[in-house]
């Protein structure tokens, strides 16, 4: 666990899964904003997911670590999808048991395990694909590729989704909205830095449209959340949409898929 991320974000996500694995609020807000219940706390639909197969080179018999994957639903949906062997880390104790007790029948294709990204224990050339899906905010993102990138065989593939936006707590007239351009995000420079290449997918109107969708589902479950108090994931999830929303509306967010290959 890195500094930035303790303890704030160690207690946020402790207790996100700690109610989501009850909440039936979760599972039914989930199913109509991403298209299937996975857990989700992030921007990934379901076609997104479907997409990171293609371009990353998921395939049976492949095998893929998942930086952050939480309680590994997802990384469980692209291993059933795909064939691939995924291998998921996480900091959150709980996150990664839950995992580790829903996964039993598939431990063939499926691993998780309590790991920090930025200490990742994994021998040299390891895997065929690192995949991170929103998770790499709160490490020092060159760092943490620095660790990565030695576990990919040749030829291996890094895929990320990774969102530039200015928060709700930085005025918007503060904010340079030029390194929201695909070459000035942060983990573009951090690939710059680190002399990779890449290629790219603009996912920001499909982020718009994502969190313009959350907002009617929530207001429509907001009682389903207070009946079983779980207010404070009804509260997450609208101030996450409401200030990306903001950001994006007012051309201060963009959101990238981006692919970068090992030679």
């Amino acid at each position: 666990m890195t500094d930035s991320a303790e303890p704030m974000m160690f207690d946020f996500y402790t207790r996100f899964y700690q109610a989501v694995a009850s909440s039936a609020a979760n599972a039914e807000y989930c199913t109509r904003v991403y298209g299937r219940n996975l857990c989700q706390h992030g921007f990934a639909d379901l076609a997104h997911l479907d997409h990171l197969i293609e371009v990353s080179g998921m395939t049976s018999g492949s095998h893929f670590l998942d930086l952050g994957c939480g309680n590994g639903m997802i990384s469980e949906y692209l291993s059933d999808q795909s064939g691939a062997h995924l291998t998921g880390i996480d900091f959150i104790v709980k996150a990664i048991q839950d995992a580790q007790e829903r996964t039993k029948s598939k431990r063939e294709r499926l691993d998780f395990r309590w790991m920090d990204m930025t200490r990742l224990d994994f021998p040299p050339a390891s895997f065929d694909g690192i995949i991170s899906i929103d998770t790499l905010y709160f490490s020092d993102i060159v760092e943490t590729l620095r660790g990565c990138l030695p576990l990919l065989k040749s030829g291996g593939r890094l895929a990320v989704f990774f969102d530039q936006s200015c928060g709700p707590d930085t005025p918007l007239e503060n904010y340079p909205k030029e390194i929201t351009r695909v070459d000035r995000t942060d983990f573009a420079q951090a690939l710059k830095q680190l002399g990779l290449t890449y290629t790219y997918w603009d996912y920001t109107e499909a982020m718009l449209a994502h969190i313009r969708r959350r907002l009617p589902v929530l207001e429509d479950l907001k009682h389903k959340f207070e009946a079983e108090g779980n207010m404070f994931l009804y509260e997450s999830h609208l101030g996450e949409a409401k200030g990306i929303e903001f950001a994006y509306t007012h051309d201060a967010g963009k959101r990238y898929l981006y692919l970068t290959v090992r030679s």
